[in-house]
């Protein structure tokens, strides 16, 4: 391969980001915006060792799950990689990669283990953030997503994975001569919506007496301080509470540990199920300050949140009877630290929860947590993201 030269393909299969797969001479290629079977002339534009990169000229059939893309940046922003697929079908492309990610790794779910995917809705506007960059050109104030080049910042009048309402208040800034005359090169403006506030902004950092946010939920209302993390997703963040709250009902724990809880969102759905004794840990201490705010109005009387390491938490409970209580672990895309993995496979618990964004980090604690003695019960694929090419892993292990 050479970049420049043209050539027939077929696709053979959509891998983890969104591109597709063909061989040409036995050689692997990667086409964006691509579905299986479809047949189309390509042209190179980057070679690897291993493998090359190369963008569509002109098709010669396409699938029959291809739709036109809701989006005028569709191709030059590298957020949506679905856009040009249905929804369903999406969800099932997302369920063949994650079955690729299970057999790379060498990991073979038992029989029923591999539940059928969840595909909250709508998978357009269900964004409740998203993070604009600031970028002036002879006098002009650019306000957009940083493109596939990770260079140019290109104006974006409206994202559609963004909440209606975060749009509508994009517009009304966009005409707001004071605020444009306000941002400066370089900077970032945050917008976030929940159903309780509406649609609000801040430039960088949101200021340190920030009111907190109030995210209303099926399951009663969380506090959020600006800056600290939250699912963006509500559908989706919902049909998560949905199965730890089945598992809860189906094991009945007296006590639910949560590490890496963020403001309490899973402690809470174990409250409002029930669980009277909760242990929540979080790094970072705005979010623990808020999870022991939120864990006390949800009935809580006495709430142990630890702002601390999760590992350390963990090592904690390697001597402690562990056999009535139910962890859940929802680690950043990083996935556990070898020193939290150990530490879990060296507690005397007996099942926890892990809840992944990553599938590769997930694939490979599951390596770890298995030599570890514990085995793998349920795994279901939450498609969080729709039309990008990111996804949520639910599973369940036992030993």
């Amino acid at each position: 391969m050479e970049i420049g030269r043209e050539f027939q393909c077929e696709i053979e299969k959509t891998v983890f980001g969104g591109d597709g797969l063909a061989r040409v001479g036995g050689e692997v290629v990667f086409i964006p915006r691509t579905l299986p079977g479809e047949r189309l002339i390509a042209r190179v534009t980057a070679c690897k060792s291993s493998f090359s990169r190369a963008e569509a000229v002109r098709f010669g059939a396409t699938s029959p799950h291809r739709i036109e893309p809701a989006c005028p940046y569709f191709g030059r922003c590298p957020g949506c990689r679905y856009l040009h697929a249905g929804y369903a079908y999406e969800t099932e492309l997302k369920a063949a990669q994650l079955a690729d990610q299970l057999a790379q790794a060498g990991l073979e779910p038992a029989p029923g283990v591999l539940e059928s995917p969840v595909a909250p809705e709508p998978p357009l506007g269900y964004r409740n953030k998203i993070v604009l960059h600031v970028h002036k050109v002879g006098g002009r104030t650019m306000l957009g997503y940083v493109m596939g080049d990770n260079t140019t910042v290109t104006d974006i009048e409206a994202c559609p994975l963004a909440h209606p309402e975060i749009n509508a208040k994009l517009a009304e800034l966009r005409g707001d001569k004071s605020f444009l005359h306000s941002l400066h090169e370089g900077m970032d403006v945050t917008f976030r919506r929940t159903a309780a506030g509406g649609a609000t902004y801040w430039r960088n950092q949101p200021a340190r007496n920030a009111t907190w946010l109030k995210e209303e939920l099926p399951f009663g209302r969380l506090s959020v301080p600006c800056g600290s993390f939250f699912q963006v997703n509500a559908a989706g963040a919902a049909a998560l509470a949905d199965e730890v709250a089945a598992l809860i009902a189906a094991r009945k724990p007296a006590r639910f540990i949560d590490l890496y809880a963020g403001v309490g969102f899973f402690s809470a759905v174990a409250l409002h199920a029930g669980v009277r004794e909760v242990l929540a840990v979080e790094s970072d201490e705005a979010a623990a300050a808020a999870a022991r705010f939120n864990l006390k109005n949800f009935g809580a009387e006495n709430p142990e949140v630890i702002a601390g390491d999760a590992a350390e938490a963990l090592k904690s409970l390697k001597d402690a009877p562990a056999s009535d209580a139910l962890l859940t672990v929802d680690p950043p895309r990083g996935g556990l630290t070898l020193k939290a993995a150990m530490a879990l496979t060296g507690s005397t618990l007996d099942s926890f929860i892990y809840i992944s964004c990553n599938p590769a980090t997930w694939a490979r604690d599951a390596r770890r947590l298995a030599k570890g003695g514990f085995t793998l019960n349920k795994l279901r694929l939450v498609n969080m993201f729709p039309r990008t090419e990111h996804f949520e892993l639910f599973s369940f292990w036992t030993r």
